[in-house]
């Protein structure tokens, strides 16, 4: 990608954890969805805009972004919801700034797959209110089979403990949506449960109830790893078995802040019409 940045769609999105999107009754969580992406995961349900420029989208300058939150704000977004947004921080750390000083009183979140610098991080330091990474894998043999990244845990044990630094413990209004703090997501990948369960060990040891913990089941195969070469688990969808075993050790490890999914879940429902 280059410098500016490029935004496939904004919408009001109610496809996030409860205290972000609300109820479909409600504003949504305004969201913008930035092309391109660090990670590049096979099985990424962003797929079409993930990996690079489509050449659909819309370049932004920093001003104009900030119009662009303003415009959400004013038409009852809950929230701005940044996703995949920071290989483009300079340019969205001035925006957030200039928004703040134009108006925007409504939390700000910043959606990422965890794997970020601490350098980056820091320039979005103050302008942030919730962070919502993935914790991915824990087993560097996993990230380098899936993301080409050995060190993705390293770095996104990083990540989460500046995020958090910067935002502190979790906190929920009268009205039920998140302030501030932190919810951090796991999708569950099939075959993988004693990866997950380090994740969660991760997690619950080193943040405990000061944060929200996302356990996700909706793990599904999508249509692009049909043409790709990769491991054969990727193709079949997460046991329930899994899911209910990974839920029952969340909560015996004490975590009382956690979002357990329901056999429902899907994980194409919610996906955006993507320019392309």
């Amino acid at each position: 990608m280059g410098s500016v940045p490029v935004v496939n769609i904004s919408m009001h999105h109610y496809g996030e954890e409860p205290p972000i999107s609300g109820s479909e009754s409600g504003g949504g969580s305004g969201a913008v969805f930035f092309e391109g992406c660090p990670m590049k995961c096979p099985f990424c349900q962003n797929f079409s805009i993930s990996r690079g420029n489509t050449g659909s989208g819309t370049s932004y300058n920093y001003s104009e972004l900030t119009d662009l939150y303003l415009r959400l704000q004013d038409e009852g977004a809950n929230n701005i919801n940044l996703v995949t947004a920071l290989h483009y921080a300079p340019d969205i750390a001035l925006s957030l700034e200039k928004a703040r000083n134009s108006g925007l009183s409504i939390p700000v979140v910043v959606n990422s797959g965890g794997y970020e610098s601490v350098e980056t991080l820091k320039m979005l330091d103050g302008l942030v209110d919730i962070y919502l990474p993935d914790m991915k894998v824990w087993s560097s043999r996993l990230a380098k089979e899936l993301f080409h990244a050995p060190d993705y845990a390293d770095i996104a044990q990083k990540a989460l403990g500046e995020m958090y630094r910067q935002v502190g413990p979790a906190s929920i209004n009268d009205a039920g949506f998140m302030t501030k703090g932190m919810i951090v997501r796991h999708l569950m990948l099939p075959g993988q449960l004693f990866d997950t369960k380090k994740i969660l060990d991760y997690l619950v040891d080193t943040f405990g109830n000061n944060i929200y913990i996302s356990l996700m089941n909706q793990y599904t195969p999508m249509p692009q790893l049909d043409n790709m070469e990769c491991p054969s688990y990727l193709k079949r969808k997460l046991s329930p078995g899994h899911y209910d075993t990974a839920a029952d050790y969340l909560i015996g490890l004490g975590q009382e802040n956690a979002f357990i999914q329901g056999d429902d879940a899907s994980g194409d429902d919610m996906i955006p019409d993507f320019k392309s």
